[in-house]
């Protein structure tokens, strides 16, 4: 099991207080993911977002569409706020807002564990017709390719790691450009839910 950690800052505009409303809302922030389609992000239960806060999202991704939750495990406004999604295996997000001279600087750091299963369903790569999981297992039979075969995967981590790079970027961006446009509505119109309300951003 191999472990990626994705990190990505921006300097915005605004004062912290406003710019920690927005991140640490997971309903409001998905909304402006350009990565993603957002079908759903739900609170479970009543009251402001808090430690121990949950979260259910389902959100499409190309043809594919992904369904978790989440759950706050620390917040404290206005600078930090952390939280766990309840995935096998779990991934971190901490958001850090710090005060900057013509604002604040917003920062996100992810942290994943990627199994090869894995690996190759986001990273998909094909050599003469073999993926790089079914070369990999195949050069373990031999003991100079066999550091071949952890070679390549280390070239599917690494490809993995600057998408996924560049995607958390862009969503920082988009966040920053919101944020600093006065908060006008995000394009798409993204349906975010509340439990026993509906409405959008």
């Amino acid at each position: 099991m191999d472990v990626l950690r994705l990190s990505a800052s921006v300097e915005i505009r605004a004062g912290p207080e406003r710019v920690f409303a927005l991140v640490s809302d997971p309903r409001r922030k998905a909304a402006l993911n350009p990565n993603v389609q957002v079908i759903r992000v739900e609170m479970e239960g009543e009251g402001p977002v808090a430690e121990g806060s949950r979260f259910y999202h389902r959100l499409q991704r190309g043809q594919r569409i992904f369904e978790y939750r989440s759950r706050v495990i620390r917040m404290v406004p206005p600078r930090l706020f952390e939280s766990r999604a309840e995935t096998d295996p779990p991934f971190e997000v901490r958001v850090t807002v710090e005060p900057a001279p013509e604002g604040c600087r917003f920062t996100q750091q992810e942290t994943l564990e990627v199994a090869p299963e894995l690996l190759d369903a986001l990273e998909p790569v094909s050599v003469g017709g073999r993926t790089v999981r079914e070369m990999a297992g195949w050069l373990t039979f031999f003991p100079g390719p066999r550091q071949f075969g952890l070679y390549l995967r280390s070239l599917q981590r690494d490809r993995l790691a600057r998408r996924l790079t560049r995607e958390l970027e862009a969503w920082l961006d988009a966040i920053k450009a919101h944020l600093e446009a006065g908060e006008a509505s995000p394009a798409g119109g993204a349906e975010v839910e509340k439990k026993g309300t509906r409405g959008s951003l």
